[in-house]
């Protein structure tokens, strides 16, 4: 009976995943992601690749351009002290920059700054870090909705990222929080 269980369980996992994969995006030629456990949405070109990284802790998920040219990982994280849109200043900034400084010591050319976008005052964060042959280049939009915090990393070799700059925005700009999915219309049966 366990063994039926589980296999009961990974196939509503995968028709959930496949489900979120199909969902139509606002956008043309994008689709519409949904973190299974419904934390975050975001649309992605339709032509790109999904991964759900397990066991990560919190919900991070991976989209890849068919060549691997680029790639966007949006990640979730569970705040210990809410935070208020006037919170995001040039301070929250420096923070982010110091954690990706810590987590990526071979990371170098910072440069960060407030933007407002659908909304959301969000951090911008662009950086450089060794790649292989060619530096990437590397834009992080992070932007805080009570207790939780929304990451969405978008990178591309340095000599390509300006070809895939305006898809890693529409990207960051379709990310839509758990607290938004709750507040929007419900479809009519």
């Amino acid at each position: 009976m366990p063994h039926r269980f589980r296999a009961a369980l990974t196939l509503v996992v995968a028709l959930v995943a496949l489900a979120s994969q199909s969902a139509f995006a606002l956008r043309p030629d994008y689709l519409l992601f949904t973190d299974p456990a419904k934390r975050f949405s975001v649309e992605f070109p339709k032509e790109w690749k999904w991964l759900i990284v397990a066991g990560s802790g919190e919900a991070l998920v991976t989209f890849i351009q068919p060549k691997s040219e680029a790639a966007v990982v949006v990640e979730r994280f569970r705040l210990k002290q809410k935070l208020a849109p006037n919170d995001i200043t040039d301070l929250f900034v420096q923070i982010e920059i110091d954690v990706l400084k810590e987590n990526q010591p071979k990371a170098s050319n910072f440069d960060g700054k407030v933007i407002s976008q659908t909304g959301h005052r969000t951090a911008v964060i662009d950086y450089t870090r060794p790649g292989l042959g060619e530096n990437e280049r590397v834009r992080q939009y992070s932007y805080p909705i009570g207790d939780s915090l929304y990451r969405a990393t978008c990178m591309a070799l340095n000599s390509a990222f300006k070809k895939y700059e305006t898809t890693f925005q529409n990207m960051a700009e379709s990310l839509k929080s758990a607290a938004e999915l709750e507040a929007a219309p419900k479809p009519k049966s």
